[in-house]
């Protein structure tokens, strides 16, 4: 298998076809495990690169992993991921290619939403207007739909060329931003509500077609995007730190951009989390250090050689 998996890769679209071909010996799960971590270290090594033919051949197969993965709905972020029936991810409506009209109007309503999900909609629409083309024989029609298409290709032309996806706020998981402190601020408090509630469930592709209560015109993702503009420009402007130096905790502005599913960190983040996690039942320790039963309750998911294997071992000695 190790063979194998060093023959994957993403340095350009036949690198990614090959790698599609290589997982079908695969079963599905592994075959979209496998995709979104080449999708998630291809997206990182594009920020470190400045050369054009190279974030073009790579952004190729960026769209190569995310259509296949938008075809086997292999989009939900969960390792126990539900089937595409119990988690069905409702389409953003409004999007077309018919006529240049049509076009104009799908890149007004994509406007302010994640740059990944830009990309993919264009090409997934530019994918569709080949099939549907193939069926039409309206010449009229035809052209119509060509005009449309063009619009949907020059933008995905300049949105490589600018490399957009750097502008990207990939989501902190609802896991990790649950595991801190609450915002106080009430649209931060109505969003993670929505992001972690009964029908997102944690899965922020439902964000695009949800809306806060009081605006039922701009959903949960462009409100973030917004948000987290104001509150970069505010660090940036402050020159503000965003962990602690002597705690490590993540500063009361940081904690804001958190409460937005966001951090330029996330890694640094999730290992405070982890710290916060495992200090929990040290504190509880003490109380219940003359109770072996108790002692043994509180470490619930603790490894065979944690703390309270000490204190057992005091017992026999």
């Amino acid at each position: 298998m190790s063979e194998g998996e060093s023959k994957f890769g993403f340095k350009d679209m036949e690198k990614a076809l090959e790698t599609l071909k290589l997982l079908e010996d695969h079963d599905m799960q592994y075959r979209k495990l496998t995709v979104r971590g080449l999708l998630g270290r291809a997206k990182r090594v594009l920020t470190l690169t400045k050369a054009e033919e190279k974030l073009k051949n790579i952004n190729e197969a960026i769209g190569v992993f995310e259509k296949w993965l938008e075809d086997n709905g292999g989009g939900a972020s969960s390792k126990n991921a539900k089937t595409d029936n119990e988690d069905k991810v409702e389409t953003v409506p409004g999007l077309g290619f018919k006529d240049k009209a049509a076009a104009e109007a799908t890149l007004s309503i994509l406007a302010e939403r994640d740059p990944d999900y830009q990309r993919l909609a264009i090409k997934g629409l530019i994918g569709s207007s080949k099939r549907v083309l193939s069926g039409t024989k309206n010449e009229d029609k035809i052209n119509s739909i060509k005009e449309g298409v063009q619009v949907l290709e020059d933008f995905l032309e300049k949105f490589e060329a600018e490399n957009r996806i750097k502008e990207n706020r990939a989501y902190l998981a609802y896991a990790v931003v649950s595991k801190l402190p609450q915002p106080k601020e009430n649209l931060s408090v109505e969003f993670l509500a929505a992001y972690g509630g009964s029908k997102a469930k944690g899965n922020y592709k439902h964000l695009r077609t949800m809306y806060p209560k009081e605006d039922e015109t701009t959903s949960w993702d462009i409100v973030r995007n917004r948000q987290i503009a104001k509150l970069l420009e505010q660090i940036k402007n402050e020159d503000a730190k965003l962990f602690d130096s002597e705690s490590g905790e993540p500063t009361e502005l940081h904690l804001q951009l958190i409460h937005w599913a966001y951090t330029p960190q996330p890694d640094k983040v999730k290992a405070y989390v982890e710290k916060l996690a495992k200090k929990t039942p040290q504190k509880r320790k003490p109380e219940s250090s003359n109770n072996s039963n108790s002692s043994s309750s509180a470490n619930d998911s603790s490894s065979e050689d944690s703390d309270d294997s000490v204190p057992k071992k005091k017992k026999r000695e």
